[in-house]
């Protein structure tokens, strides 16, 4: 008699605190002014610029775009704590500098929230040239055992010129250290080279794969990275090689099978480091890396209101992307601002709250246009 194996169901009932929000009597409205004050003389208002409102207890989001007078009216506001995220542009000469301005865990109420001056007071010289395009950290939707090999970043150049990959770390962020000069990864990963080996063509898309081989045949809401331009490879962690596929080169690994990113949160960096083993290492065993040296940072979170829980500052990134479940098969991908002829030309705020959305399924290779 042919044995079958017993399946056992564990079934989890959990309780939540049903959240009733206040009446509609009780909506109100606000008025936002942005001011910049990272220009040297008096403040100045800030145009056109954006602003994003995320109520903390029930998880909706507004979105604003200050009009000449610096000013962007939100209606129907619900009562609560929100984070008020801002981001705008100063022309320094011939440079566009990108300045933030954040607020966190600010009450409104109608009875003394109805005008607000939000002031801008980080900025980064310019947008990148090289843009991290595509994140997926999720994981497979399926069936225990839960899946996440077929995690993948995209890199895109969103210039005009051939960049050289070569010698370009990628590398990932401890939280608790957002203020200090060195950021504490955890992993780090060198694309090979040495200066002009491999090179990137303006508007052209390429992916690291954390193992490149067909994901989707097991589970089946996986996908196929057979064509990554480079993986991920962890020789003495019994990883997956694909042979066909170029090898990142490890600079540091503190722990995992794989150069795994986490399911849940976390800061994926792009950096141009000359010596990465220049300043050592933490009392943890994590890498230290100069924060100056960023080329492209982008932080995700399964709660995008959390700002609180930062890993890295507005000069890297100012916002936070994500807001999806683990395990969901979806990814986060930066979203298209305009064409020029053939070539499209990404979003970059350095605000990955505005910058970002979500793409299901990811789409390795390629840039899905927003349908809204």
């Amino acid at each position: 008699m042919k044995k079958y194996p017993i399946l056992l169901v564990l079934i989890i009932t959990i309780s939540c605190a049903l959240i009733v929000p206040p009446p509609d009597s009780m909506r109100f409205s606000l008025e936002l002014t942005l001011i910049d004050t990272t220009a040297t003389g008096s403040d100045s208002l800030v145009q056109e610029g954006q602003v994003i409102l995320q109520s903390i207890t029930y998880g909706d989001e507004y979105e604003g775009v200050s009009n000449t007078e610096g000013k962007v009216l939100f209606e129907n506001l619900l009562p609560d704590s929100y984070n008020i995220l801002a981001t705008g542009n100063r022309v320094s000469g011939t440079d566009v500098i990108l300045i933030n301005g954040q607020l966190q865990d600010t009450s409104l109420f109608i009875a003394n929230n109805d005008t607000i001056l939000l002031r801008l007071m980080t900025q980064t010289s310019r947008s990148s040239a090289l843009l991290i395009s595509e994140i997926y950290y999720t994981g497979a939707a399926s069936i225990i055992p839960q899946y996440f090999h077929d995690q993948f970043t995209e890199i895109y150049n969103n210039s005009t010129e051939v960049i050289y990959l070569d010698s370009l770390l990628i590398a990932d962020v401890e939280f608790g250290f957002i203020d200090d000069s060195l950021l504490h990864a955890v992993h780090a990963y060198m694309f090979p080279g040495d200066g002009n080996d491999y090179p990137i063509q303006p508007g052209e898309l390429i992916v690291i794969a954390q193992d490149a081989i067909d994901h989707s045949p097991n589970p089946v809401n996986s996908i196929n990275l057979l064509n990554a331009d480079f993986e991920y490879y962890v020789a003495d962690k019994g990883d997956v090689n694909n042979p066909n596929v170029t090898d990142m080169i490890q600079i540091h690994h503190k722990y995992g099978i794989d150069f795994l990113y986490s399911v849940m949160n976390n800061a994926v960096i792009l950096m141009d480091v000359n010596n990465p083993y220049a300043y050592g290492y933490d009392e943890f065993n994590r890498i230290l890396l100069p924060k100056n040296r960023t080329v492209d940072g982008v932080e995700y979170r399964d709660n995008t209101s959390e700002m609180d829980h930062k890993r890295v500052d507005a000069t890297i990134d100012a916002g936070l992307t994500g807001g999806i479940a683990s395990y969901s098969s979806q990814s986060v991908e930066r979203k298209i601002e305009r064409w020029e002829g053939d070539r499209m030309i990404l979003m970059d705020n350095n605000n990955s709250s505005l910058d970002f959305k979500i793409n299901n399924p990811p789409t390795p290779g390629w840039v899905e246009e927003a349908t809204e």
